[in-house]
């Protein structure tokens, strides 16, 4: 995997880490984890950084629910933030430090 979908993928389960401390006052139920994780991503993470054609929040919500129904038909055989860290760098493109555009 390479460099940058590493930095992605990371992004991503530092967002896990944090909802699941959210929504444990739900008891780890979240209809809406994908708007949760959306604002977060985009509002505090440094993934708008690493992906700046990045869409807004309701972009990214839309991407995340549609890229669990991927990852679930698939049987979840990667890692899910792998899977999706892959998918977000191929469909937003990305640079690394020192690479800006």
């Amino acid at each position: 995997m390479d460099e940058l979908v590493s930095r992605v993928a990371a992004v991503l389960a530092e967002a896990h880490r944090v909802h699941a401390v959210v929504s444990e006052r739900a008891n780890g139920v979240d209809e809406d984890w994908a708007l949760f994780y959306a604002w977060w991503l985009v509002r505090w993470s440094a993934l708008p950084e690493l992906l700046p054609r990045l869409p807004g929040v309701a972009g990214v919500t839309a991407e995340l629910v549609r890229l669990d129904i991927e990852h679930r038909a698939a049987g979840g055989a990667s890692p899910w933030a792998d899977h999706y860290a892959m998918a977000l760098v191929q469909r937003f493109g990305g640079v690394m430090e020192g690479s800006r555009r």
